[in-house]
């Protein structure tokens, strides 16, 4: 899917007055995530409009949108799209009227209205999603029995269904023509009395093979004076009855490619399904699976299993019950699927029973389309909103701590200058103390001299003068070191541009540190070794994302190897340039990263932190970053030696892009 394109589609139908919208249903829409696009009409000609240009997932109908709501609510049924009705002053009674209308749920505005109306607008997506879904399989299984019963019908060959004693029981059209009798008169009628002599010796031969349980043919005749050959092949059927097979030499082949291309088609549809299929017997067990379901399973060997092996919950095994006992039709019913290596996924399912000739049951097809994907779409789209809130929050306090730092750092500055100043001036006074001590005074000079000097000693006035300075200079270094943090993180915290650009790798590593160092410095040691590196072409805001994973993730383990050993934390950063390529390294002293699941750490949501302190998203990110750019990563971590995490970048664009996705 293309990054511009949303992930989902939400019509808001208001009311025309500015006055009588609640901003309070955006706010609850814009909790769906940037991957949602919230289009909001507010009368039925632009509703009309956005819903024939494309596919929508949801309308939300605002009840004071007044005689309009209703209506408007049932264009969107009628295009499809499931409706959920806002009611601000209705009660039950309105809630019944917009269930007529077709909306899908109601939801009232209340005090929890801006955390109910996301999940309700979540949970018709998925509906219609999964409705859709079924759709599309249904459809498919319905072309399929079309297209075998067009097959019967077209097919030059002429068939015929006899029951135990050569009575024709069911006829396709080419036995008609072969016969010169119609479909219906040929039904009942002896075998005998409908085929010519030439073809009944060779038929009644056949036919009765078939009729002890046997294949029989092909046997070939001469049916008529023109001299056209015939084929004729008999199968047994259930309960005695029998299938001849009657078709002109020349047309074999042609009936055989049918066959085949049949076949092929079936099977392909079958086998490419975007999903599983499994096929029941009537006690449940697997007859047929497709590929999709030998992955969804995670069995490579399904068939002779009992499908609730893999059913987890009572739900799945009651619907199970359901289709094969009383046939019932399932559709979209999401269960838990459960695998041998112990691992779940969330599925929908829609089975329908299978009947043989008798209408007895005989089992099942089930069609079962993975959920995992969707509900992990689902928590990328609250994480990558997570993630924009942080980066917008701090652009903005970097914004508001920048203007008062600016004119703090400019009176700092002026201090200094005053400091200077009376500096000279007391250098003055000292002197003129010295003078008058020296030189005949009067008693009040002298008196004002003496309380001079008792002042001068109580206040300790010369180290005032000295340290005053000190500490202006300390302040303005200090000040100095926050107007460099605050634009450390408005660069990080800018947004990223389509378009690769050149950049230094090592400023943008630099910048990228001084902003981690903030909350590193107390407890680790910062080493960083840069080399002569080439401009690199990237974006550069995905790769500062790179490193501040990497410098995040080397403080976590140093601070954790140092709670448990009271060590010194370290962290290099080593650049180099190879080749054309440039080479990054993060390396600390932490506890460094076991065996056991270093295979695994790129994977998304794997974390070995406890529930609530990680989500599993930072180092897969930086994985797919990294591969985007046409790069690598890899880790190196000896057992109990810290970690070195190196990351290795193209100067130029990888020939052909870069991979999107791992």
């Amino acid at each position: 899917m293309s990054t511009d394109e949303p992930v989902v589609r939400v019509l808001v139908v208001e009311p025309q007055q500015a006055d009588q919208r609640d901003p309070a249903t955006l706010r609850a829409l814009q909790r769906l995530g940037k991957g949602a696009r919230i289009e909001v009409v507010h009368e039925r000609d632009a509703l009309r409009r956005l819903l024939a240009g494309a596919v929508h997932d949801c309308a939300v109908v605002d009840e004071r949108v007044g005689a309009e709501a209703l209506p408007l609510l049932a264009e969107a049924a009628h295009a499809g799209v499931p409706g959920v009705f806002l009611i601000r002053t209705g009660g039950d009674a309105a809630a019944v009227e917009a269930f007529d209308q077709g909306a899908r749920d109601c939801v009232r505005a209340g005090p929890d209205f801006e955390s109910i109306l996301p999940v309700a607008v979540l949970d018709q997506i998925r509906r219609v999603r999964s409705e859709r879904a079924r759709n599309e399989a249904d459809a498919r299984i319905q072309w399929l029995e079309n297209l075998s019963r067009t097959v019967v019908e077209a097919i030059p060959t002429a068939l015929a269904v006899l029951d135990a004693v050569g009575n024709v029981l069911r006829a396709n059209p080419a036995f008609s023509r072969l016969c010169g009798r119609s479909v219906e008169a040929s039904a009942g009628r002896p075998l005998r009395e409908l085929l010519p002599d030439s073809l009944w010796s060779v038929a009644e031969a056949v036919w009765r093979e078939a009729a002890r349980g046997n294949g029989a043919g092909p046997r070939f005749a001469k049916g008529d004076a023109a001299g056209r050959a015939f084929d004729l092949r008999a199968a047994p059927l259930s309960e005695g009855r029998s299938l001849l097979l009657v078709s002109e030499v020349t047309e074999v082949e042609d009936l055989l490619r049918q066959v085949g291309h049949l076949r092929r088609t079936n099977e392909d549809l079958i086998q490419n399904m975007n999903g599983a299929v499994l096929m029941l017997d009537s006690t449940g067990h697997v007859r047929f699976a497709n590929p999709g379901a030998l992955e969804l399973l995670g069995d490579a060997s399904p068939e002779g299993r009992d499908a609730r092996a893999w059913i987890q919950g009572d739900t799945g095994r009651d619907l199970l019950v359901a289709v094969l006992e009383r046939g019932e039709r399932i559709r979209g019913v999401e269960i838990v699927v459960r695998r041998p290596d112990g691992a779940s996924a969330p599925v929908a399912v829609a089975a329908a029973p299978l009947h043989d000739e008798g209408g007895s049951p005989r089992g099942a097809v089930a069609i079962l389309q993975d959920l995992s994907e969707l509900k992990q779409l689902q928590r990328q789209v609250l994480q990558t909103e997570k993630m924009a809130s942080i980066g917008q929050l701090a652009a903005g306090v970097a914004h508001e701590i920048n203007n008062p730092m600016g004119f703090v750092h400019a009176n700092l500055y002026q201090v200094s200058e005053y400091v200077d100043d009376l500096t000279r001036v007391w250098d003055q006074v000292r002197g003129l103390r010295r003078a008058i001590g020296d030189a005949p005074a009067t008693p009040e000079l002298r008196r004002a001299a003496e309380l001079f000097d008792a002042t001068v000693e109580e206040v300790e006035a010369d180290f005032l003068v000295d340290d005053l300075g000190k500490a202006v200079r300390e302040s303005l270094e200090g000040s100095e070191r926050v107007r460099h943090i605050v634009q450390d993180l408005r660069a990080f915290s800018h947004q990223d541009t389509a378009e690769r650009t050149l950049a230094d790798i090592n400023k943008a590593l630099d910048s990228t540190a001084n902003i981690v160092w903030t909350m590193m410095k107390h407890s680790v040691k910062l080493t960083k070794d840069y080399g002569d590196l080439p401009p690199v072409s990237c974006y550069p805001m995905q790769l500062k994302q790179v490193w501040m994973n990497l410098l995040v993730n080397a403080t976590q383990a140093v601070e954790q190897r140092m709670g448990a050993e009271g060590i010194r934390g370290e962290i290099r950063l080593h650049t180099r340039a190879e080749g054309g390529s440039v080479v990054v390294e993060v390396t600390d002293n932490g506890s460094g990263i076991p065996p056991e699941v270093r295979e695994r750490i790129f994977e998304p949501f794997f974390t070995t932190k406890e529930v609530g302190e990680g989500t599993g998203l930072g180092l897969a990110t930086t994985y797919t970053l990294v591969r985007r750019h046409g790069g690598e990563l890899s880790v190196a971590s000896p057992e109990g030696e810290g970690a070195t995490f190196r990351v290795r970048l193209p100067v130029e664009p990888p020939q052909g892009g870069s991979p999107e996705t791992p």
